[in-house]
C-alpha cells in the first residue's frame, strides 16, 4: 500500500516530449520580454556613456561594466537557462500557494490592491498629491557633484606671504604641526613646504601642504565629527599673514589634475592688467564672505613678491675701465651660477656650477658689497657701479589663453556644492555689469564639472526617455500601455 502511494505521488504527468514544448513555449514567451527590458535598461545608462571630462572617466567603467553583464544575462536566459530548466525542474510542480512567501505576500497584497481598485480615484489623488510635493521638494534639494567620501584622513594646505623666506616657512611648519598634534583625534601629521626637486611641480615655498592621519572614529571624543575636528583646528592655527586651507589628500589631487584648482570651487577672473585683475579679485572676496557654506576663503597673491633691480650705471663702470658685460658677468657668476668643471660619471656627464649662497643672493647689502674686478683700481663693490634696490611684483604670472589670470579659491563645506555657488552667484550678478572692458569671471573647480554634466544629462534625457517609450510601444503594441507604464515608473 505505502508504495502505490508513493508511486502516484511522484509520478511526473508529463511526458518528456511535453515537458520540452512546455519550456519551449515558456521560452517564447518570456525572451521577447528579456530582450526589451535589456534595450530599456541599457538606454537608461546612454547618458551615463556620452558624459566626457572626469565624470566620464569615473563612470564609463561601470556603464560598461553594467551593459556587459546584462547582454550575457540576457543571452543565457534565452539560451543556457532553458537547456538548464530541462534538466532539472523534474517531478510534480508545486503551485505558488504551496510557498509559504509567496502565500505571506499575497495575504499583504490581496487586501490592498481590493482597497485601491475600489477607491480608485482616492489612490490617483493620494499619487497625484505625492507627486506634487516630491516635485516642490526636488525644487528644495542642492546638488553636488560628487558626493563627499571621508578618507580618514585630511589635508592642511595654508599659504602664507609670497616673499616668505625658507626659514620662516620651515619654522611656520613645524609650529603647525606641533598644534595639530595637540588635537586627541589626531594620529600622525606630514607637512611640507615648497615643492619638490621637479619641473613638473610648481608649488613656491609660500605653499605648505599637510596630510593629517586621524585615528578610528571608535576613538574619537563622543559626539564629536570631522567638521568639528577641522573647525577645531582652524581655530588653533590662526597665525598672522597665513590663510588656511582645509580639504582631503585624495579629492585635492583629483581637483589639481581635472581643473587646475586647489580648492572645490574656484572663480577666475581675466583681464589684461595685474593690479586692475587683483583689485576686482579683492573686491570679490569681500562680496563672497558671510556666504553660507563658503570657507577657507582667500584670493591666490598676484602681487607681493620680490625683485632685485641691479641698473648699471654707465658713466660710473666708463670711469673704471669696465664695460656692461664685464659686470653682467659678476652678477650672473654670483647669483646665477658659474660653471667650473664637468664630472664624468660612468657615462653620464654633469656640469659642476658654483654661486653664492641664498642668504647671500637674498641680502641687499651683501649684494651690494659684491666684487667687481677693475684693471686699474683693484676690486670694488657693486653698488659702485650699479644701483641695488627691492621692488614689489607678482610672485607668478598666470594666464590663460594668452590673458592674465587671477583666482579667488574656496571650499564648500557644512552645505551643499549647487546651493552654494548659486547664493554667490546672486552676491556677484550686480558687480560683473561694472567689469571694464576685456575683463570677465570664470567658475571653475567642481562646479565647472557640474554645469558640463548638467548640460549633458539635459540633453540626452529627452532622446533616452524617447527610445525606451518606443521600445514600450513595440512590447505592448499599444499607445496606452505603454504611455500608462512610463507615468508608473
Amino acid at each position: 500500500m505505502f508504495k502505490v502511494k508513493w508511486f502516484k505521488r511522484n509520478k511526473d504527468p508529463l511526458t518528456s516530449e511535453e515537458r520540452l514544448d512546455i519550456i519551449l513555449k515558456a521560452s517564447k514567451q518570456v525572451g521577447p520580454g528579456v530582450f526589451y527590458s535589456t534595450i530599456i535598461v541599457v538606454t537608461s545608462f546612454l547618458p551615463v556613456f556620452l558624459l566626457t571630462g572626469m565624470e566620464g572617466k569615473l563612470f564609463h567603467p561601470l556603464a560598461w561594466t553594467k551593459t556587459f553583464i546584462l547582454l550575457v544575462d540576457a543571452f543565457l536566459a534565452i539560451t543556457l537557462a532553458p537547456v538548464l530548466i530541462s534538466f532539472f525542474l523534474k517531478g510534480r510542480m508545486k503551485p505558488e500557494s504551496a510557498n509559504p512567501i509567496t502565500r505571506t505576500l499575497e495575504k499583504i497584497y490581496t487586501p490592498i490592491l481590493k482597497w485601491c481598485l475600489r477607491w480608485r480615484k482616492t489612490t490617483i489623488g493620494i499619487n497625484l498629491i505625492a507627486l506634487a510635493v516630491g516635485v516642490f521638494m526636488m525644487t528644495r534639494l542642492g546638488s553636488e557633484f560628487m558626493p563627499p567620501l571621508d578618507e580618514g584622513s585630511l589635508l592642511f594646505m595654508p599659504v602664507t606671504l609670497p616673499d616668505v623666506s625658507n626659514s620662516e616657512a620651515k619654522r611656520l611648519l613645524q609650529v603647525q604641526d606641533r598644534l595639530i598634534r595637540t588635537v586627541p583625534e589626531v594620529t600622525h601629521v606630514l607637512g611640507k613646504a615648497g615643492r619638490a626637486n621637479t619641473a613638473t611641480d610648481n608649488s613656491p615655498i609660500s605653499m605648505i601642504e599637510t596630510i593629517i592621519l586621524l585615528k578610528p572614529k571608535a576613538e574619537w571624543r563622543k559626539g564629536i565629527s570631522k567638521n568639528d575636528i577641522i573647525n577645531e583646528l582652524n581655530s588653533r592655527l590662526q597665525i598672522p599673514g597665513v590663510t588656511n586651507g582645509w580639504t582631503q589628500p585624495i579629492i585635492n589631487r583629483i581637483n589639481m589634475l581635472s581643473t587646475g584648482i586647489r580648492t572645490d570651487v574656484g572663480l577666475k577672473v581675466y583681464g589684461q592688467n595685474l593690479d586692475t585683475i587683483y583689485a576686482f579679485a579683492q573686491t570679490i572676496k569681500k562680496q563672497l564672505e558671510g556666504v553660507n557654506g563658503v570657507k577657507d576663503l582667500y584670493v591666490e597673491p598676484i602681487t607681493g613678491g620680490k625683485y632685485i633691480d641691479i641698473i648699471i650705471k654707465r658713466d660710473e663702470i666708463g670711469r673704471y675701465g669696465l664695460s656692461v658685460d664685464d659686470v653682467n658677468t659678476v652678477i650672473e657668476s654670483a647669483l646665477g651660477g658659474m660653471k667650473l668643471t664637468t664630472t664624468i660619471e660612468g657615462r653620464q656627464r654633469f656640469s659642476v656650477n658654483a654661486r653664492y649662497g641664498q642668504d647671500f643672493r637674498n641680502n641687499l647689502q651683501s649684494l651690494k658689497r659684491l666684487q667687481v674686478q677693475t684693471m686699474n683700481f683693484g676690486p670694488i663693490p657693486l653698488e659702485a657701479v650699479a644701483d641695488i634696490k627691492l621692488s614689489d611684483g607678482p610672485p607668478m604670472i598666470n594666464s590663460e589663453n594668452a590673458m592674465l589670470r587671477g583666482t579667488v579659491l574656496f571650499n564648500v563645506r557644512e552645505r551643499d556644492l549647487g546651493s552654494t555657488v548659486k547664493d554667490a552667484q546672486q552676491k556677484l550678478n550686480q558687480m560683473i555689469t561694472k567689469l571694464p572692458k576685456g575683463y570677465f569671471l570664470e567658475w571653475s573647480g567642481q562646479w565647472e564639472n557640474q554645469i558640463r554634466a548638467n548640460k549633458t544629462l539635459m540633453m540626452i534625457m529627452p532622446v533616452v526617455l524617447l527610445i525606451i517609450f518606443m521600445v514600450l510601444y513595440l512590447t505592448y503594441h499599444s499607445f496606452k500601455e505603454s504611455l500608462v507604464t512610463m507615468i508608473t515608473v
